[in-house]
């Protein structure tokens, strides 16, 4: 997948925020209204989310050195959890404090009308990020539940952008609903539906930062990928017993594989390196995202030093 189509999803997405924030600060200002302001200070924290997200992907591309001899892969993993942190912090802390505020000193909402057309504009536009993040997102996890992709993937910057669009549209139809209720019964609605808003944050913040810590701290690939992977070198006809098989993630659809296996005694040093490149081409054949394939033999190395 392209470096370009991969940012698809992050470029629509900034592009959208900054209008929408735009849009719901001056409708904040004409309405008073504190759900709309919280909403106007989520998407600058988007349109941030978004900067830092390119920011880390930009960072993910130098190339692997003496220091990082495995690459710059995790970056994204590291840009993507100061989203998680800011979304907290900045959105969610910020819509709470401005609903329990407006709790205390409710306030009249005016001109109301331009709060429904900011809030209808603002879900067309969300509605179309939102989509567009979801098709790249099933197009990388085809045939798997959506669930289990969203805990699997390590393509941290469309989860990002998918879980902040979802976000967004709730939030939207949170505000909605409150500034709806404001009018019509009282303006308390308003602050139930800022404080809403804010624990919807929160949540998101949570379960992103959960997701990245796995992948931070070295989660590997999922278990089914590593018993198809047993079973091609179970195949070769030099392995004897396989020890163990360890996977990391090291960056955006990529992973380092290790193997270790026991050889058959009568194995010669001459053809196991060999084999064992042939092993790592249909390894790679199948899972072409396996950057590094290191493959220990045992028995027969220390055979042949016997």
């Amino acid at each position: 997948m392209s470096a370009h189509t991969s940012l698809k999803p992050v470029i629509f997405a900034l592009g959208a925020n900054l209008v929408i924030a735009t849009i719901k600060f001056i409708v904040a200002f004409i309405t008073r209204s504190s759900a709309m302001l919280a909403e106007a200070i989520h998407s600058v924290a988007d349109c941030t989310n978004q900067i830092f997200l390119l920011i880390g992907h930009k960072r993910s591309l130098k190339p692997a050195n003496e220091h990082h001899p495995f690459g710059y892969g995790k970056e994204e993993y590291f840009w993507s959890l100061m989203v998680a942190v800011l979304l907290f912090f900045v959105g969610a802390l910020f819509s709470i404090y401005e609903g329990v505020h407006k709790m205390m000193h409710p306030q009249e909402l005016h001109s109301v009308h331009w709060a429904f057309i900011v809030l209808g504009i603002s879900i067309i536009l969300e509605a179309k990020s939102f989509h567009v993040a979801f098709s790249h997102f099933k197009k990388s996890n085809a045939n798997k539940k959506l669930l289990r992709s969203l805990k699997e993937t390590s393509d941290t910057s469309t989860l990002v952008i998918l879980l902040e669009d979802f976000g967004a549209l709730a939030g939207l139809v949170i505000v909605l609903l409150s500034t709806f209720f404001a009018w019509l019964i009282s303006p308390i609605f308003d602050a139930i539906g800022s404080v809403m808003v804010g624990l919807l944050l929160v949540s998101i913040s949570f379960f992103l930062a959960f997701e990245l810590r796995k992948l931070i701290t070295g989660e590997s690939i999922n278990r089914e990928a590593c018993s198809e992977i047993k079973n091609i070198v179970e195949k070769s006809f030099l392995i004897k017993r396989i020890n163990n098989i360890k996977t990391m993630h090291i960056g955006k659809e990529k992973f380092i594989l290790l193997i270790s296996a026991d050889v058959k005694e009568d194995a010669l040093g001459y053809d196991i390196e060999d084999h064992f490149e042939k092993i790592k081409t249909q390894i790679r054949e199948k899972y072409p995202n396996a950057e590094y394939i290191y493959i220990e033999a045992k028995d027969a190395v220390r055979n042949q030093k016997e």
